[in-house]
This record gives C-alpha cells, sequence and structure tokens, in this order.
C-alpha cells in the first residue's frame, strides 16, 4: 500500500506546482504594470517555485545528510 502512494505522489505535486504558477503568474504580471508578456510572467513564476524547491532541498540535505 505504500509504494502505491508514492506512485500519486508525483503527478499530484505536479498538479499542486503547475497550480500554485497559475495563481503566481497574474501576480507578478500585475506588479509589473503590463510592460512584460504573460508569457514571461509565467516564466518566471514557474523560475521563482524552482528555486523556492531547490532551497528547501538543500535545507533538508544539509540538516538530514543521512537520509542521502
Amino acid at each position: 500500500m505504500q509504494k502505491q502512494g508514492k506512485k500519486h505522489l508525483l503527478p499530484l505535486s505536479l498538479f499542486l506546482w503547475l497550480s500554485s504558477n497559475l495563481l503566481l503568474s497574474p501576480m507578478i504580471y500585475a506588479a509589473t504594470g503590463q510592460v512584460i508578456a504573460r508569457t514571461t510572467a509565467g516564466a518566471i513564476g514557474l523560475l521563482l517555485l524552482v528555486t523556492i524547491a531547490m532551497a528547501i532541498y538543500l535545507l533538508i540535505v544539509i540538516l538530514q545528510p543521512e537520509r542521502f
């Protein structure tokens, strides 16, 4: 039962990341005053989410190195 839960974790996490980008992208677009294109705002939002994910991952690796 544990392995089946892990199998569905990746699609669920990807869905949540993309959904949060849909919420984040309009905020970036609105904050710039329409100076940048919508696709650029989406790319900035995606880069921001990836940067946050990498920071969290590296923090976990630093604090718990025996797991890796």
